[in-house]
């Protein structure tokens, strides 16, 4: 059975997507520019804040991303949690996976002090560790993150899984040389999820408890 889960936060563990979007598009409000609809942050979120914002901005406006990026810094700390709750089934699956003494972690290109606030306020004393983006290391799919989080938790790769809900997630598994569960609840879908390769592919939170504790390798 493996022995720990590095789980990504944002379409993963909570659904984020309403306060981003607000805030991103709050920011484009400030600057007189067009608003995206909410379906369109499915696409844009998943590489980090920079990228989010770059995708939300176009290319034709790339000149204020930088005082874009502080506007939403400041907007989004203040309404990170306005909104964003743990998908249906989470807490029971990570009570489950903490009660047979499976190591937990989450690993996710969200700023690291946004995650940490996140995480702390609706997963109390559930994580060993929180690791968002940070200038010490890059940012996902690059597997620096998830050696961090490995060593933290005092385990190998090949004893844990790497669960997500994008290419980005399955790519840093790949990297990382551990085995990835895809989740199809999050901002993408099944099929990028199959096509990025991931090892398994599910739909409902207890799937992943299954998965994990029927484990023989």
């Amino acid at each position: 059975m493996k022995k720990g889960c590095l789980f990504d936060l944002d379409g993963t563990l909570v659904d984020s997507l309403t306060d981003l979007a607000l805030s991103t598009n709050r920011v484009l409000e400030l600057h007189h520019l067009p608003t995206h609809e909410l379906s369109c942050y499915n696409q844009f979120v998943g590489n980090g804040v920079k990228k989010l914002m770059e995708r939300a901005l176009g290319s034709e406006h790339l000149d204020i991303l930088d005082e874009c990026l502080a506007d939403f810094h400041k907007i989004y700390e203040e309404h990170c949690l306005d909104h964003t709750l743990p998908y249906p089934g989470i807490v029971d699956l990570l009570e489950t996976l903490k009660a047979h003494d499976i190591a937990l972690a989450v690993v996710t290109n969200k700023p690291h002090h946004l995650a940490i606030k996140i995480v702390e306020h609706l997963f109390p004393d559930t994580f060993v560790t929180i690791l968002g983006q940070q200038d010490l290391y890059p940012i996902k799919p690059h597997p620096q993150i998830v050696h961090i989080a490995l060593m933290t938790l005092k385990k190998g790769r090949q004893e844990c899984y790497f669960i997500g809900d994008s290419n980005v997630d399955i790519d840093t598994g790949y990297q990382a040389d551990m085995e990835t569960i895809g989740v199809t609840w999050g901002f993408r879908g099944r099929k990028e999820l199959e096509d990025a390769g991931a090892d398994f592919v599910v739909d409902e939170p207890f799937e992943i408890g299954e998965i994990v504790l029927n484990d023989r390798s």
